[in-house]
């Protein structure tokens, strides 16, 4: 969904590109004239033109018609604004600084600050659109957590019913609270009555019979089940696929998307050597096991349906895929060949295990194979099965007698080529993970593509798992299951607007635990459900925004409604949130719970932050040892511990250990301890509330 939308606002900006050269014949077709667009862009985003170039564009697409209005300078910055050329509607705003781009770990201003910024500008241009939407709540922790930006996205709602596909978007500076872009995507649209719906109760025995949870096994590779990808058992959604609320068919789509599984197993070991490392010997002894490339041109010209004779090896590469998974996999030949012939350009490319021999893949292509305009399928779906199955049997019958061919949820249009899937099935139970899929072309006949995907593992019995109503039941305790509306498009008539329909959609993504009942990600990780418990006692407190900023950023864990601020902080809770600061929990040496010190103290050591003889848990920390661990931590301890090159001006200057002197010179000259009333108090406690301003005072340095 939110995929969609993204691609929606970037096409866009895409047709910002497409420029109609005769603006005054433009302007005498529109509204709004290019004057008055540059006014309602000036006066509603507050436009200085002082020291801008400016420049204008018009266009058209579709329906729509538009003014792009550029104002640029080598110095200040660019800013881009459209126009609606008939509403007046300022449809895209994008404006960069220089001045803007500063970026540190933690921002200055909290997300809740950011949002009323957001709130306000919307107000402002977009009033009475901005009514009719919710906010779309958007989890930036993460990857998103160095961006200079705040996201906010705002969906229509229509007769109480989401329809994620119109918005209102804005970005705002984390550090200025300036906002840094906007898009409306919005349409004018009949929407279905959600009278002649039919229940939640009905579409949920339609998504239970037609679609719903499937026992299936899924290969992992992530940590917390070792290096080597392994297969659990788990239940999830095979195809998901919105129901139609008014007839209660499942909507199928006209754009195809082949889920992508792991690929092969297979690591190939070696003893040490004297000569060698033994990661080199390693290599050395696994490539005398690989096939030649000569043997590998062999495979895919007896295996490929169609001959290569007049065709040229243009390009051959061996390379291995240990860097992606499934971890230590074969080694691959790649190689592709090309052919020009009646200045038309042709080409095969393929794939070998290098180890096994094993075709892994091939594709096909020419400028004909498209051109489909005006012609009929010459093969029906059942012809082309039987096409794609007698090919399996013939090249890798063993694999595919353990598949079952798995009827994809999309609609079968004008495509050159029809896609079929064949799934392993084991003990009854689905392995999407090893798959086969084979393209027939519709007019031809002929196999255009192949690929398996298949990994050698050991597959757990089916036993002792939770009930698939038990599954259910965790599955709608954990997400949402509602009535929503949703374009259908007719990619035939690309100019028209789509019809409005109204479905039930589950937003369930993730998988649950057969064994255990705990929902997991694709990687087997737990998914971790955010929490919605907010501190009761830091209102009004000094440091309530640090606090929140660290909460914001996931470096403070919330499991109670306290967070204690003038409490005294324990070593193992600053060592654990100053190792969160500085090293996000996707890292995959971060502990896989919360209160995993022994870890957090691990990297502490490793990274030279403490040391073991330091180690002390359950110790309240002073400021001076905050200090220094925090310097240790810029990796700035060397310099810190040089004697005599370090002048302090506490008026407790004698209560500090010679050998802190660095330390604290250090904190105290990059403002992250300030001391009070010109005192340091080197061995007064550090509270948690201090703690909290401390970290975020140690983010926000420009390193």
């Amino acid at each position: 969904m939110k995929k969609f939308i993204s691609i929606a606002i970037a096409l866009v900006f895409l047709f910002t590109l497409i420029v109609t050269p005769n603006t005054v014949q433009a302007q005498a077709d529109t509204k709004i004239s290019l004057k008055q667009a540059i006014e309602i862009a000036k006066t509603k985003l507050d436009i200085s033109d002082n020291g801008y170039d400016f420049s204008s564009n018009y266009y058209e697409y579709g329906n729509t018609k538009s003014w792009i209005l550029n104002w640029n300078s080598s110095s200040k910055g660019n800013i881009s604004v459209t126009i609606d050329a008939d509403t007046g509607e300022i449809t895209n705003y994008y404006g960069w600084s220089p001045v803007l781009q500063k970026q540190t770990r933690i921002p200055k201003y909290t997300q809740d600050e950011a949002k009323k910024v957001a709130i306000e500008f919307l107000q402002k241009i977009a009033p009475e659109k901005f009514k009719e939407t919710k906010e779309q709540i958007i989890n930036s922790y993460g990857y998103n957590d160095y961006s200079y930006d705040y996201n906010f996205s705002f969906e229509r709602i229509v007769n109480d019913i989401p329809f994620p596909y119109n918005s209102l978007n804005v970005t705002v500076n984390k550090n200025t609270l300036k906002v840094t872009s906007y898009s409306l995507t919005w349409g004018n649209y009949t929407f279905p009555d959600p009278k002649a719906a039919i229940s939640k109760e009905e579409a949920i025995k339609i998504f239970k019979e037609k679609i719903g949870l499937k026992l299936q096994y899924n290969l992992v590779y992530d940590q917390v089940y070792g290096d080597e990808p392994q297969a659990i058992l788990v239940y999830g959604i095979y195809q998901n696929a919105p129901i139609d609320a008014i007839t209660g068919e499942i909507k199928t789509s006209d754009n195809y998307y082949m889920p992508m599984y792991g690929g092969r197993g297979g690591d190939v070991g070696a003893e040490s050597s004297q000569k060698f490392s033994p990661e080199e010997q390693k290599a050395i002894e696994a490539s005398e096991k690989y096939i030649s490339k000569d043997k590998a041109i062999e495979v895919v010209k007896n295996n490929i349906p169609f001959s290569i004779s007049d065709y040229k090896l243009s390009s051959v590469n061996l390379y291995s895929n240990n860097n992606y998974p499934p971890a230590k996999s074969n080694p691959i030949w790649s190689l592709n060949w090309s052919l020009t012939k009646d200045n038309k350009y042709y080409y095969v490319n393929a794939s070998v295990d290098a180890v096994t021999g094993e075709l892994i893949s091939f594709s096909i292509g020419n400028p004909d194979m498209d051109n489909v305009q005006g012609k009929k399928p010459s093969y029906t779906k059942e012809q082309m099965r039987k096409i794609a199955e007698d090919y399996l049997k013939k090249i890798i019958p063993e694999k595919f007698s353990k598949t079952a061919y798995q009827e994809e949820n999309y609609k079968m249009i004008d495509w050159p080529s029809y896609p079929f899937r064949y799934v392993e099935i084991s003990n009854g139970i689905l392995c999407p993970f090893n798959n086969i899929n084979v393209n027939v072309n519709q007019y031809t006949g002929d196999i255009v593509s192949y690929s398996i995907n298949w990994t050698s593992v050991k597959l757990p019995a089916a036993e002792n798992t939770i009930s698939l109503e038990e599954a259910y039941k965790i599955m709608f305790d954990n997400s949402e299951f509602t009535l929503m509306y949703i374009p259908d498009s007719d990619y035939k008539s690309p100019d028209q607007p789509p019809t409005i329909q109204l479905v039930y959609q589950s937003n369930f993504f993730n998988y649950i635990n057969a064994k255990t009942g705990q929902i997991i990600d694709y990687s087997g990780k737990p998914v971790v459900k955010q929490s919605k418990i907010n501190f009761t006692d830091i209102k009004g407190n000094w440091a309530e925004k640090d606090i929140n900023l660290l909460v914001q950023y996931g470096i403070i864990d919330v499991k109670e409604d306290k967070f204690y601020p003038n409490k005294d902080i324990l070593q193992k809770d600053f060592i654990k949130i100053l190792i969160k600061a500085i090293q996000p929990d996707y890292y995959y040496t971060m502990p896989s719970y919360s209160d995993d010190y022994d870890t957090y103290y691990a990297i502490a050591i490793n990274k030279n932050i403490i040391t073991e003889k330091e180690k002390s848990p359950d110790s309240i920390v002073t400021r001076q040892q905050a200090a220094k661990m925090l310097v240790k931590s810029l990796g700035a301890g060397y310099i810190a511990d040089i004697p005599d090159i370090f002048i302090i001006n506490f008026k407790d200057n004698d209560k500090i250990p010679k050998d802190m002197i660095g330390y604290i010179a250090i904190v105290s000259g990059l403002k992250i301890m300030n001391g009070s009333d010109g005192y340091f108090e080197p061995q007064q406690p550090l509270t948690r509330a201090q703690a909290a301003a401390v970290i975020v005072r140690y983010l926000q340095l420009n390193k």
